[in-house]
């Protein structure tokens, strides 16, 4: 496969894809600012909470991509109100374009520690750009292995020890304090959908597809080990067999999530449960 002319766009950047037979573009999108929504509220008189829940990672986490949009860290406090009557106060920490490098960094700013530490329920959705550097070699067929994946091997350990260390830095910071540590998958790390589809063919989601699962796993072998509880998003866009069209729960640009998308991944979140909070499970 002859090399393919790299363009810039995404959840931290897009480039040229072909990983078969057909070109690429992954999309970057520059961030906003970290933002911290006014705090939803509650039935008084609730004998647990206030609780403060607090989103970490990337450009999904921020809610880039869907202009309008509620993102699903919102949506994910108000489902919680609804459910438990107490009041969640929301700090949205998620800024387009991170690797997991970066957001464990980010966790050494005073600023973050500060409410981090005092985070009730915490989500962490990041991962996804840590792969977008390798992407090059194999769109020129230079990425090796049977699969053609396998030059994304060393992005897999990179995220497997920082997201471990996240982990460690936030029960750090909590101090003990009981804590639900909610890790997300993806649906795709890179391009889905019709857009997908249209512009590189499908041999890009069937090897972006491969290439979700190992991310997928890493992330869950490291929830599970560092006792946070892993949230599938793979099942709920792609289906049980994933092959499911997930179109409709994506943004225009199919990267990131439509509203569609951000309340699927809401109703994830609430499904896992608030345990080890009091009045979760």
């Amino acid at each position: 496969m002859s090399p393919v002319d790299s363009t810039t766009l995404r959840r931290g950047v897009l480039t040229a894809v072909a990983l078969g037979c057909a070109a690429v573009v992954l999309l970057g999108i520059a961030g906003s600012e970290p933002t911290t929504p006014t705090p939803h509220g509650a039935t008084p008189g609730s004998n647990v909470g206030p609780w403060h829940l607090v989103g970490l990672g990337d450009s999904i986490t921020s809610g880039a991509g869907c202009p309008g949009c509620t993102n699903f860290v919102d949506l994910y406090a108000h489902d919680i109100t609804d459910a438990t009557a107490v009041p969640v106060g929301v700090t949205n920490l998620g800024v387009p374009g991170w690797t997991s490098t970066d957001l464990l960094t980010s966790l050494s700013d005073p600023t973050t520690v500060g409410t981090v530490a005092e985070a009730d329920i915490v989500v962490v959705t990041i991962g996804a750009n840590d792969f977008l550097p390798m992407l090059d070699p194999a769109l020129s067929g230079q990425c090796g292995g049977a699969d053609g994946l396998s030059c994304f091997d060393s992005a897999l350990g990179t995220l497997h020890d920082n997201l471990t260390a996240i982990l460690d830095r936030i029960r750090e910071l909590r101090g003990g304090r009981p804590t639900a540590v909610r890790v997300t998958g993806y649906w795709n790390v890179f391009l889905d959908g019709h857009v997908a589809d249209a512009t590189y063919g499908p041999l890009f989601q069937r090897a972006s597809g491969a290439l979700t699962q190992r991310v997928n796993a890493t992330i869950q072998g490291v929830a599970d080990a560092e006792k946070a509880t892993y949230v599938d998003l793979y099942t709920p866009f792609k289906g049980p067999g994933g092959d499911d069209d997930d179109t409709p729960l994506l943004a225009p640009d199919g990267d990131h999530p439509s509203q569609g998308g951000h309340q699927e991944i809401a109703e994830a979140l609430t499904a896992a449960g608030l345990a080890p909070l009091r009045g979760g499970r």
